[in-house]
Formats: C-alpha cells, sequence, structure tokens
C-alpha cells in the first residue's frame, strides 16, 4: 500500500455524495419508483418537518466520504474495481439489513426492492465514480 495516499479527497467525497443524493430523488419520483414507494410505505403520523431535508444527503456524504478512503488505500484505479467494491459495500451493508427487514419486521418485499435498489444505484455510482476520480491521484503517485 502507498502511503503518499493518504489524504482524503473531501471534495471528490462531497461532491459525489450530493449527487447519489440527486440520483435518489430521482429514484424515489414518481418517473422511477415512486408511486411504489408511495403505496407501500408506512407514513408517520405527524409530517416530518421540512428542515430534516437538509440533514438526507449526509448519509450518501458520508457513504463517499467511506469509499474514497476505501478506494485510496486498496489503491482502486480502475472502474471495474471500484464497480466490485461498490457491489460488496451494498450486499455487506444494505442487502443483508434490508432482507433483515423484509424477513422479521414486515417490510413489504417490493418496498424493500425499491430501498435495495436505491442504495444498489448509490454505491455502484459513488464506488465507480470516485475510482474514477481518484484514478488521477493513485496513478500519479504509484
Amino acid at each position: 500500500m502507498n502511503n503518499k495516499v493518504s489524504k482524503t479527497n473531501y471534495a471528490a467525497a462531497i461532491v459525489t455524495g450530493l449527487l447519489a443524493f440527486a440520483l435518489s430523488l430521482l429514484w424515489y419520483s414518481p418517473l422511477m419508483f415512486g408511486n411504489i414507494w408511495m403505496a407501500l410505505r408506512n407514513p408517520p403520523v405527524n409530517p416530518l418537518p421540512g428542515w430534516t431535508m437538509l440533514f438526507a444527503p449526509l448519509r450518501e456524504i458520508i457513504t463517499a466520504f467511506l469509499a474514497s478512503y476505501l478506494i485510496t488505500r486498496l489503491e482502486i484505479a480502475t472502474w471495474q474495481k471500484g464497480f466490485k467494491l461498490g457491489l460488496v459495500l451494498w450486499f455487506v451493508f444494505y442487502f443483508v439489513q434490508m432482507a433483515g427487514a423484509v424477513l422479521w419486521d414486515n417490510l413489504p418485499w417490493q418496498l424493500g426492492m425499491v430501498h435495495g435498489g436505491d442504495w444498489l444505484m448509490k454505491m455502484l455510482f459513488i464506488s465507480i465514480v470516485l475510482s474514477l476520480w481518484l484514478n488521477k491521484k493513485i496513478t500519479s503517485n504509484n
């Protein structure tokens, strides 16, 4: 492992996380899976305050920081390896949890598929984009 590649690219992680959040907004829109989501979800008793949307992209930004860290530490310099990393991270962190919610918490499987598909799309997007974005930094330090 190359010790020269130790600094996190904050701009790459933040921009990629925000773009992943924007893709998620599209995912849950009526253009894609929003109708299924609205039909199957259990809405909260009281509507969430609008300010909570300010914190919503933090999940994607935090995920992008983790992916950025792993990509630089593991020296992932191709989109194919980024794809594999994204798939593994999705399976370990999202698929397993969503499967548990479907099996034991009575989450409708269709809703689990919508949520799981959203995070699969975001994990692959984040990992591929960051592997390409950070590729120059990784290869120039080798």
